[in-house]
Order: C-alpha cells, then sequence, then structure tokens
C-alpha cells in the first residue's frame, strides 16, 4: 500500500503497521496521518512508545489542515506553560520560607544551649 516514495495512502494501509493500543488514534486522527510517509509515521510512533506525546502531538497538528485546531493546541500549551511557571515561583518560595524557618530554629537551638 506504498509508492514509490513510501507514501501510505489508505487508513487500512496505516491500521496494518499500527501497535494496538495506538489504533484508535490512527483512526481519529487519519487524515493527516495518511499525509505521512511511512518512515515519517514510524517516527510519529516512536515518538509515542518513548513517551514523548507532546512533540508527537505537535507533529500530528502541524499537519492537521485545521488551523483552528492547531491554535487552540497552542493557547492550551501556553496556559500549561504559565501554570507550570507559576507552581515553580511558589515551590520557590516555599523552599525560601523553610529554609527561613530553618535558620531561625537554628539560632533559638544554639542560644538555648549557650553558643
Amino acid at each position: 500500500m506504498t509508492d514509490n516514495v513510501g507514501q501510505i495512502f489508505s487508513l487500512d494501509g496505516l491500521l496494518v503497521k499500527t501497535p494496538d493500543a495506538f489504533k484508535p488514534l490512527v483512526v481519529k486522527y487519519a487524515p493527516a496521518l495518511i499525509t505521512m510517509t511511512a518512515e515519517q509515521f514510524w517516527a510519529w510512533v516512536e515518538l509515542l512508545v518513548m513517551g514523548n506525546e507532546s512533540a508527537a502531538w505537535r507533529e500530528l497538528l502541524a499537519r492537521m489542515p485545521n488551523a483552528d485546531l492547531q491554535a487552540a493546541w497552542k493557547d492550551t500549551a501556553g496556559q500549561w506553560a504559565d501554570a507550570a511557571d507559576r507552581n515553580a515561583a511558589r515551590i520557590s518560595l516555599q523552599k525560601e520560607a523553610i529554609l527561613a524557618t530553618m535558620k531561625v530554629l537554628l539560632i533559638a537551638a544554639l542560644s538555648m544551649v549557650g553558643l
């Protein structure tokens, strides 16, 4: 089901080459996936198998004809990045507060023993 440059032409051609766990994804996103060559498709599956879902989704969305979907993905990804930054700042503040508390306790403990 491939031509001389490895292009996969049908959903059936994709499903035959896809591990069972990923077949529902292939069915759902077939319009984007059938534009891939066999090598590109396997590279995409490898991203999923290796746990690099973000890169796999970016690759898939780049092939989707729906610009609104791509814009929504970028917006959502931006919101997640902002939330991660806010969480990192909170964690840093918590660490600083704990360190300051520990310093006060250390000073209090040392003064109690007369040092």
